[in-house]
Order: C-alpha cells, then sequence, then structure tokens
C-alpha cells in the first residue's frame, strides 16, 4: 500500500495538477508550461522535477529544449474520476446539511 499511497501524493498539491493539465493537449516545454499555468519558472521546473521522478512524467531533451509530455494519458481518467468522487461527496454533505436546516 505504500507505493500507492506514494504515487497519490504526487496528485496532492494543486499546482503539480495545474502543471499536469497544461501537459494535457501535449508535450510542452517549461517555458510553455509556464505561460500556461501562470506559475513562475521556477516552481514548474520542481514540479516537473517530481513529477518526472514520479514517473508520471517524462522528458525529452530537443536540441537546447527540453519537452516534457505525460507517460500514460490513463492519468487523466484517474483525476476526472477523482474529481467525480469528490463532487459527489459534495453533494451528499449538501444534501445532509440542507436536510438538518
Amino acid at each position: 500500500m505504500e507505493p500507492l499511497a506514494e504515487y497519490f501524493k504526487v496528485f496532492s498539491e494543486p499546482n503539480r495538477l495545474a502543471v499536469l493539465m497544461a501537459l494535457r493537449d501535449g508535450p510542452r516545454n517549461v517555458t510553455a508550461v509556464v505561460e500556461a499555468t501562470g506559475l513562475s519558472q521556477a516552481l514548474v521546473s520542481k514540479h516537473l522535477k517530481l513529477l518526472t521522478i514520479a514517473g508520471v512524467v517524462q522528458r525529452h531533451p530537443e536540441g537546447s529544449l527540453v519537452f516534457y509530455e505525460v507517460s500514460d494519458r490513463a492519468v487523466f481518467k484517474l483525476i476526472g474520476q477523482a474529481e467525480k468522487l469528490l463532487l459527489a461527496t459534495r453533494r451528499q454533505q449538501f444534501d445532509a446539511l440542507a436536510a438538518i436546516l
């Protein structure tokens, strides 16, 4: 269970999720990810490094640039499922609160 918990930690930081979403349409270099997210270059580089170490993102040097892309696009299905579960939970919480009031 420990490796699974460690894997999910990768998705526990909002800026890291923003970086992943910036890569949704395909490979980008750091500058393009910075432009897409509005995050600083240092922060984007840090998160790309962590995502690469975790195996979620791959890096591909091309000349003087390095492009990053998601290793397995199924990660976006995982994030989408998590969003659906979160929404369902919030609806249940809202309904329970409404029933009390």
